[in-house]
């Protein structure tokens, strides 16, 4: 049971879950309620959108170890609701299929794909609870677009896709070694680990400068909450993986700073709550 749950990455799929439910109760729950506007999706059909998504990726965790098992032996040695939604997920299933047995191997497409389809993870919810409320009330005013809410929403999906890259361009780094020896052509193989990894610190470095812009609006706002959250719990987190990325030279370090982008993608979504909490408490 212990290595079938290793094999599906059980942590990742909770952090899934974890996310989806978060978008949906922490962004368009309070700003749908808060304009006098319902869910589209009962509990049980976003509970059955949720293991969707989770059984998806599960079943790519399993794809992508049966394709990498050589690899893994140089690399790491100890290891429904609607017709729509069916086929989106179909869809989700091929390209995991893809990227297990040919994206994975190439230069940066790889990177690029698994970060687009964790970007799909918050944006889906989106998807299946907002597109509908343009059928069901038929809205004629500034509020039709819901921009209001898409933003929090493509937000946070832009997070969890720069947060990706960057985790799995460290990945890339990390199992060099393996990817080598048997003809894969990621980044650090192409390029070198050196400019890889500068690649990797600019784009913190760039992310960053987003993220200090968003905090000057929120300061501008006397949003203080917001503000001090994004500078302890985002801006120094990437200050500290910044360091890490540089200085690392073993696989083990790389290990380490690949972990590091994945608990600030976690800290990325648990600010939710504080977004949440300043929707109702300005009621």
């Amino acid at each position: 049971m212990i290595a079938f749950l290793k094999l599906i990455r059980i942590q990742n799929l909770l952090i899934i879950a974890f996310t989806q439910y978060m978008v949906r109760w922490c962004i368009i729950y309070p700003e749908l309620s808060t304009h006098g506007f319902e869910l589209q999706l009962s509990n049980l059909q976003f509970f059955f959108l949720s293991l969707s998504t989770v059984m998806i990726a599960a079943a790519g965790y399993a794809i992508n170890d049966y394709f990498d098992v050589r690899i893994d032996k140089v690399n790491k040695p100890e290891r429904m609701v609607m017709w729509k939604l069916v086929i989106f997920h179909i869809l989700c299933a091929t390209g995991l299929w893809l990227y297990s047995t040919t994206f994975k191997r190439k230069f940066f497409i790889g990177n690029f794909v698994i970060a687009l389809f964790t970007a799909f993870v918050p944006l889906i919810v989106g998807i299946y609870e907002l597109l509908p409320c343009y059928k069901v009330y038929q809205l004629n005013n500034d509020t039709s677009n819901f921009a209001y809410i898409w933003i929090p929403v493509i937000g946070i999906s832009f997070f969890a896709f720069i947060t990706t890259l960057l985790r799995e361009i460290i990945k890339d780094i990390e199992d060099v070694e393996g990817d080598k020896e048997f003809g894969c052509q990621t980044m650090p193989i192409v390029l070198g680990i050196k400019n890889s990894k500068l690649i990797v610190i600019t784009l913190i470095a760039a992310t960053m400068i987003c993220l200090g812009y968003i905090q000057a609006l929120q300061y501008s706002c006397n949003d203080h909450k917001a503000f001090y959250y994004f500078l302890l719990g985002l801006q120094l987190p990437f200050v500290f993986l910044m360091t890490n990325v540089y200085k690392a030279e073993t696989k083990n370090k790389f290990r380490f700073a690949g972990n590091t982008a994945k608990f600030i993608m976690l800290m990325g979504v648990i600010y939710l709550f504080i977004h949440s909490y300043e929707i109702l408490t300005a009621l």
